[in-house]
Formats: C-alpha cells, structure tokens, sequence
C-alpha cells in the first residue's frame, strides 16, 4: 500500500515543482515584458525628444536663413539707392555745371557791354567838352550866332545821350549784380552737392569762387612752407 502512494506522492512533488517553476516563470516573463515596455517607452520619449529638438534646430536655420536674406536684400536696396542718389547728384552737379556756364557767359556779356558802354561815355564826355570849348570861343569872338545855337543844340543832344547811357550803364551794372548773384548761388549748390565747379575760363568765374581758389592757395603755400 505504501509502495503505491510513493509514486502518487513523487509525482505530485513534481507537479507542484512544475507549477512552481511555471509561475515563476511567468513571473519573470511579466518583469521582463514590463522592463522591455518601459524601454520601448523611453525610446519612444527620447526619439520624440529628438524629434522636437530638430524640429527646432530647422526652425532656427530657417529664422537665421531669412534674417540673412533680408539682410541682404537690405544691403542691395541700400546700395542701389546710393548708386541713384550718387547718380542724382551727379546729373544735377551736371545741370547745375551747363547752368552755371551760361550764368557766366551772360554776365561776361554784360560786362563787355558795359565797358563798350563806358568807353563809349568817355569820348562822348570828351567830345561834349570840346564843343564846350568851341562854344565858349565863339561866343567870345561873335556873340550868339547860327554857329552857336548849333552848338548849343549839339550839346542838348549830347546831354541827353549822357543820361540815356547813364541809365543804361546803370541798369547793366544791376544786371551784373544780378547775375553775379545767381552765378554765386549756382556754385554754391554745387559744391553743396559735392560736386566741382567746371568753369574752363577763370575771367568768368564769379567773385565767390576767384576768392575761395585764393584762399585755398594761400592754405596750401602757408601750409608748404610751414611744413
């Protein structure tokens, strides 16, 4: 009877050995199954980690990318508007140049016109003192006569002819005035544009520029000999 129970006994030992081992091994299956799913979870958290970081990385690239290209586009606007401003500037320097050319050659005209004008004064001046003295000696020699009347009438006329001149020498020193004035403006804009006053005559350039030119040579020799 004893023998018999021996082998029920022996196989519910290792039944229960099984079993046990069964368990335990599900047991750690479960552990290793949890461990491997907080793996593939950390996994998944740094690969998305990764994910945002170049995500921002690109972002950046982009941002740096289109601050670099405004900046650019920055730097040739502005080059471009000085190439036109310089080119502005340029043409009005010319402009103000082929103005001042004529400013110049009017007034030059104005001043030949007047010296014409004195010196045609002077020998008026001369011949109404010769029919002064012309006068004076008939009237001494005959009194008043056709001859003296006709020169009384020459002299009217001279008289007259003096103070239309007188008036017209008059309105052409204004006129020179004027122009002197207008040519002094016109180089005073151009060297306020930074532009160079392109006269190839000095006889016609205005007082403003005669007087700075000296002015500059005077710096240069002092400073020459200075040094």
């Amino acid at each position: 009877m004893n023998k018999f129970y021996i082998p029920i006994a022996v196989l519910a030992i290792l039944a229960l050995i099984g079993f046990s081992l069964f368990f335990l091994n599900q047991s750690q299956l479960a552990s290793q199954k949890e461990a491997m799913n907080q793996q593939v979870e950390d996994m998944q958290a740094e690969r998305q980690q990764m994910i945002a970081i170049q995500d921002q990385i690109r972002q950046e690239q982009e941002a740096a990318e289109r601050r670099a290209k405004a900046a650019a586009d920055a730097e040739a606007m502005a080059l471009a508007q000085a190439e036109k401003a310089r080119q502005e500037r340029e043409q009005m320097v010319n402009d103000l140049n082929a103005r001042l050319a004529k400013e110049a050659e009017e007034r030059k005209a104005a001043e030949a016109a007047q010296q014409e004008l004195e010196r045609k004064m002077a020998e008026l001046e001369q011949a109404q003192e010769e029919s002064k003295a012309a006068l004076a000696a008939l009237e001494e020699e005959a009194g008043a006569s056709k001859e003296t009347e006709a020169l009384q009438e020459k002299m009217a006329q001279q008289q007259k002819q003096m103070a239309a001149m007188a008036e017209e020498n008059k309105a052409l020193k204004e006129r020179q005035q004027l122009l002197e004035q207008q040519q002094i403006a016109t180089e005073e804009a151009i060297m306020e544009a930074g532009g160079r006053v392109e006269i190839p005559y000095p006889d016609i350039r205005s007082p403003n520029v005669r007087r700075r030119e000296a002015i500059y040579f005077k710096e240069r020799v002092l400073g020459e000999g200075g040094e």
